[in-house]
């Protein structure tokens, strides 16, 4: 009998790790110093019944090839088991910007191996898309600086619209972002939430704020480790 294919998505998760269906990559982001030859985060499958192919990647924020190869690029991941992928940059020296970070997604396709005794049934089988951030980081910039580059932004509010200037080099990730008690959402609605929700280095973005919303913004971050910053706070 064939098995009927279904494809999910899955975005960054604002945990310490991204899981589903049995695989879990091991953070949510991934830093690439310029000056390192490689960058490693590990893969398991916690499924204790079926082993998974793993297919991993990297590409543009519009989805075009970029500079990085990823081994192993396909794997049969045991149950129970773990390795590492390493991730290279295969690019020109000096192709990227050396005054800012550049943002690329890390993504992992895994799907289920199919027990003997249901081969020959019907069977609905997922094959699950993970993407994490992987930013490149020029070594010219202090990692120090960038845990601090979310205490920098600088906000305006326009009517129902929030304005959030990033001065530095580093990409901020907001864990939450609020007018007084309110959640505001991005204005750019054709990207994906986890895209949308940062501020890119020397740019600014905009995002919309609900109605009747009044008081002060205030926001929290995504750190190197995945972990969340202190919530910062500004008059508008």
């Amino acid at each position: 009998m064939k098995l009927i294919p279904a494809i999910l998505l899955v975005g960054s998760l604002l945990t310490s790790v991204t899981a589903w269906g049995g695989i879990v990559v091991g953070g949510t982001r991934l830093i690439y110093p310029d000056n390192k030859n490689e960058v490693q985060i590990s893969l398991s499958n916690k499924d204790l019944h079926s082993r998974h192919l793993v297919q991993s990647w990297v590409n543009n924020t519009d989805d075009s090839k970029a500079p990085f190869i990823v081994t192993p690029p396909l794997i049969k991941l045991d149950e129970g088991k773990e390795t590492l992928l390493h991730v290279i940059y295969a690019g020109d020296s000096g192709a990227l910007p050396q005054n800012k970070e550049s943002l690329f997604w890390l993504n992992v396709k895994s799907v289920a191996g199919v027990p003997d005794e249901l081969k020959d049934k019907n069977r609905l089988q997922l094959a699950v898309h993970t993407r994490i951030k992987l930013f490149w980081r020029p070594s010219g910039l202090d990692h120090h600086d960038a845990s601090s580059a979310y205490e920098k932004l600088t906000f305006t509010r326009a009517g129902n619209t929030l304005h959030v200037n990033n001065p530095t080099p580093f990409y901020v990730s907001f864990n939450a972002l609020k007018v007084g008690d309110r959640d505001v959402t991005p204005a750019d609605k054709s990207v994906a939430e986890a895209a949308a929700m940062m501020a890119a280095p020397f740019a600014s973005a905009s995002f919309v704020i609900p109605a009747g919303a009044s008081g002060a913004v205030t926001w929290s971050a995504i750190n190197d480790f995945g972990g969340v910053t202190k919530v910062a706070r500004q008059p508008l």
